[in-house]
């Protein structure tokens, strides 16, 4: 089952949640909302790699801020590969020449902090402790990590890894003043039970969710997904901070055409803690600035 078919399936369940009003929360849904653009809407590339369509890091903020964007997200591999301090210098005062704020740095694939090996999750604890200081010199709110995506040990044996590294990092992170957000990203991550269990067993009052949309691949070769991605955030929603807002094809009407976002937020209104929807656009049939543009606009209008 490909991604859109697998969407358009969970779909047709758990109608209850499209209709949940938002009177009977005990809060006022969105009231705290801001919506960030995420580089990958703009940059697909790596650690210098050529991107023909792709916007030089730098010009980010400026070309963000024209499409509407007050807050902007920052990846990791977006950065120059060696960066210096003067590069972060840099992009803050790009960010304030622009006028946008830093919300949320995204890091992850160059180390697991939820590893078996002793030595290497220590390794990447090392490292990304390096990120949340970059973070917070860019005047981040948060910064996201992955944990969980491979899987290759037993699931209880993963949690007890990953509470560790989760744990030493969330503390760092916190004593920076920063939320630590881990994303369903696949594996154990993509299973809300196994991401439930981490939140309650770490118990820090500064380390969530970032939940993704459509990273909800269980198992590779076959692959295997997690029956409904509405059910699955409903469920990490009373820990979700901030969302990856995936987007890629739009009907005449301005819809995602393989995510009823309507029905997302709905169930969004019971994340009370959210506080930036990470607009996410990875299409091709659209430049990449409209597709990011598209995206913001669907979610003002649905969370209106």
């Amino acid at each position: 089952m490909d991604r859109q078919s697998f969407l358009k399936t969970a779909a047709l369940g758990t109608l209850a949640i499209n209709t949940l009003p938002s009177f009977r929360l005990g809060h006022k849904p969105f009231e705290k909302l801001k919506i960030s653009l995420t580089p990958w809407s703009l940059m697909r590339t790596s650690y210098g790699t050529n991107d023909p369509l792709g916007i030089d890091v730098f010009d980010y903020p400026a070309v963000a801020k024209s499409l509407g964007f007050d807050f902007i997200d920052h990846e990791m591999f977006h950065f120059p590969k060696n960066l210096k301090e003067k590069d972060i210098d840099r992009m803050n005062q790009r960010c304030a020449e622009a006028g946008v704020q830093s919300a949320v740095l995204l890091t992850g694939g160059v180390g697991d902090i939820g590893d078996a090996d002793a030595q290497k999750r220590k390794q990447a604890i090392t490292l990304f402790k390096y990120w949340v200081d970059v973070a917070q010199k860019l005047g981040c709110k948060a910064m996201r990590n992955v944990c969980g995506e491979y899987i290759t040990i037993s699931h209880p044996e993963k949690l007890t890894y990953a509470l560790e590294g989760v744990k030493e990092l969330g503390d760092y992170a916190g004593s920076k003043g920063l939320d630590l957000l881990i994303e369903n990203h696949n594996g154990y991550s993509s299973n809300p039970e196994w991401m439930i269990e981490l939140m309650e067993k770490v118990n820090l009052k500064n380390v969530g969710i970032l939940g993704d949309f459509t990273n909800w691949t269980l198992e590779r070769n076959p692959d295997t997904f997690y029956p409904d991605p509405y059910r699955g955030i409903e469920l990490l929603s009373p820990y979700i901070r901030a969302v990856s807002a995936k987007s890629e094809q739009f009907d005449r009407e301005g819809q995602e055409t393989t995510i009823d976002y309507q029905r997302m937020f709905n169930v969004l209104q019971k994340a009370p803690q959210l506080e930036f929807a990470g607009v996410e656009f990875f299409g091709n049939e659209i430049t990449r600035n409209q597709g990011a543009v598209m995206t913001k606009n669907l979610i003002e209008k649905v969370t209106k």
